[in-house]
């Protein structure tokens, strides 16, 4: 062997996944390997169109660039580029911009067919690469958003039309004329009370014979679904979905109606594959058809996740499908033993709160019920909460190890009994009132009475601006370990023949504790991270770049999560197991910096916060 073809073993066996062939085909690799040198004068005879490769940089440094400008990422020494193309067929039309000249080597095509064919792992490797293309594609998204990304505030093209609930069924029916539009919302004092559509009109009207002169408060369809202009066409798709509605109202930030969105509105953006899915599950006439859809979903989620930009939208999606199964099992319920005895909430937490679900997500869920209640009623909800969590369960949302579902009658209390609870964690912060708030505090609800909801967690929200409630949080927050050690280093855990670290133990959670706090003290109710980082914008205790790195770093951390999971090879690898050997060195020096922004902000809530002890 000679010196040079040392040198290019010698550098491939310390390079994923190249360092993973055996000796045979690393030979192949070896030998089958053309360098070419990489300036700015040539660079566009380097990626051409008619030439798909595999290219590996050896030294050197450039940025790759889409066909709009758009910057991709910095391609250094180590890492590889050119893959798509070749696994998918799809046209080249990616640039290279030169920032320091150097050197490049190159497969073909059929020298990269047959490595893939000769070894699993390296096949397996660039199969899991090519649906990892995190912050990458995440730069991309502000030219090529996703139609189910895109703000309800974007797409709303005219005020709402509007009538109080003391008109006429007669003056509501001229004015839908006039306006020519199909549905009105019924307002009062800036409040939404109700909603009217021709549907109404024609059952509760024409149909049943009703004098046009009743008011239309008779006739219209009260506290209906809802969604806000932050939210996203997706968000309202599955809200329209799980209801079976064709008309919903847009409310703005402080809650007063902004528009209506339309099932026509939706079809306009585009249609949808996951509305189906949502459908399907919506329809299910019983509990055995429920489960049987449910069995469905890893099996569209992976093959959903090939062909979405953003595959954070995987973990909304999830979150969606389990909002659904969990109102369709309440119906259920509803249809054996009667509707509910007294106003009450279903209460999502945790993961399934924040809209951040995976395919590993078990349950976290609890009932808030009217402070009325009678005993006797209680037992009608003991059973409902044990139907719905067996259900779920039974559909794949595994249960609690933990117990924190609302079959654990702990988990079912009054609004003062959530308000004692709260308290008691508020004023004895001790290690475990902590850990037990982190959940709760991340609360939605999915199901029941929303203005019992929304009282219960504005109240809520008060009693945590406590500064020494929030100095210990700081505190406990201080404590978590982030795997990365001196030097740079990953701490990896060791469990077997694997050696992982826990993204969502040692990073994901961390992150969203702090985000947790610092939306606790300013009293913010909205569950999701991201959106608690939006609000928090422009507030004196976390700067705008604080906030832009926070959001970056839980954004790329999620989805690098949901792809490992996605494409998953070993079942005995823990579900939040990531092995740092099996990233590209651009997603390493990615993750590390990740956790280098949840150390710094972990140092800064002890700064902010740790005053108050």
């Amino acid at each position: 062997m000679t010196s040079d073809s040392q040198d290019i073993r010698s550098f491939l066996q310390q390079t994923p996944p190249f360092d993973g062939l055996e000796p045979d085909v690393l030979k192949l690799a070896t030998d089958k390997m053309q360098a070419m040198y990489v300036c700015q004068a040539n660079r566009d005879e380097i990626i051409r169109a008619d030439r798909p490769m595999l290219y590996l940089v050896r030294s050197g440094a450039s940025d790759l660039i889409d066909k709009d400008g758009q910057h991709i990422e910095r391609l250094e020494p180590g890492d590889l580029f050119g893959y798509p193309s070749l696994l998918t067929g799809r046209p080249i039309t990616n640039k290279l911009q030169v920032i320091a000249d150097g050197i490049v080597w190159t497969w073909s095509a059929d020298v990269f067919d047959e490595l893939r064919r000769r070894s699993q792992s390296f096949e397996r490797y660039f199969m899991t690469a090519h649906g990892q293309r995190l912050l990458a594609e995440r730069s991309g998204r502000a030219t090529g958003l996703d139609w189910t990304e895109k703000s309800l505030a974007s797409i709303i093209n005219r005020a709402p039309v509007a009538i109080g609930s003391d008109a006429s069924i007669r003056e509501a029916a001229i004015t839908m004329s006039q306006e020519r539009v199909s549905c009105l919302l019924v307002v009062d004092d800036d409040q939404l009370r109700g909603i009217l559509t021709d549907r109404d009109l024609r059952n509760r009207v024409v149909a049943a014979g009703l004098s046009t002169e009743v008011a239309v408060a008779a006739v219209m369809t009260p506290m209906p679904a809802v969604v806000h202009a932050r939210e996203s066409l997706f968000d309202a798709l599955t809200a329209m979905s799980q209801t079976n509605i064709h008309h919903l109202p847009v409310l703005d930030e402080h809650d007063r109606p902004a528009g209506v969105i339309t099932a026509t509105d939706l079809m306009q953006q585009q249609r949808s594959e996951p509305v189906l899915l949502i459908n399907a599950l919506f329809k299910a006439p019983d509990r055995e058809s429920l489960v049987q859809e449910a069995k469905k979903i890893p099996d569209y989620l992976r093959s959903f996740a090939s062909r979405v930009k953003d595959i954070g939208t995987i973990g909304r999606l999830l979150t969606s499908l389990t909002d659904g199964m969990t109102k369709k099992l309440i119906r259920l319920y509803e249809q054996e033993h009667g509707s509910a005895p007294c106003a009450y909430v279903w209460l999502a937490f945790g993961s399934q709160a924040r809209g951040d679900q995976t395919l590993g997500s078990d349950q976290d869920n609890g009932l808030l019920l009217a402070d009325s209640i009678t005993d006797g009623q209680r037992q009608w909800f003991a059973g409902m909460a044990t139907f719905v969590c067996e259900g779920l369960a039974d559909c794949g949302i595994r249960l609690c190890p933990g117990d924190i579902m609302a079959m654990n009658p702990t988990w079912q209390k009054t609004a003062l009994e959530w308000d004692d609870q709260f308290q008691k964690w508020i004023r004895s912060p001790t290690p475990k009132a902590i850990m037990h708030s982190m959940i709760f505090f991340d609360s939605r609800a999915v199901a029941g009475n929303t203005s019992l909801y929304r009282s219960h967690r504005e109240r809520v929200a008060k009693l945590a601006q406590r500064d020494m409630f929030l100095g210990n949080i700081a505190r406990h927050i201080g404590e978590l370990s982030v795997p990365l050690g001196l030097f740079n280093r990953f701490r990896t855990k060791s469990e077997g023949e694997f050696e992982y670290i826990d993204i969502k133990k040692q990073a994901i959670a961390i992150l969203n504790d702090i985000v947790r706090l610092y939306a606790l003290a300013k009293g913010l109710t909205v569950p999701s991270t991201p959106e608690r980082l939006a609000q928090l914008r422009g507030h004196s205790s976390l700067s705008d770049k604080d906030n832009t790195n926070l959001l970056e770093a839980w954004q790329f951390l999620t989805q690098l999560r949901l792809n490992i999971q996605m494409y998953r090879q070993h079942e005995a690898i823990p579900a939040n197991a990531i092995d740092p050997e099996t990233l590209s060195m651009l997603q390493r020096r990615q993750l590390k910096a990740a956790f280098r922004v949840i150390k710094d902000a972990q140092h800064g809530v002890a700064f902010k916060f740790g005053r108050n002890m």
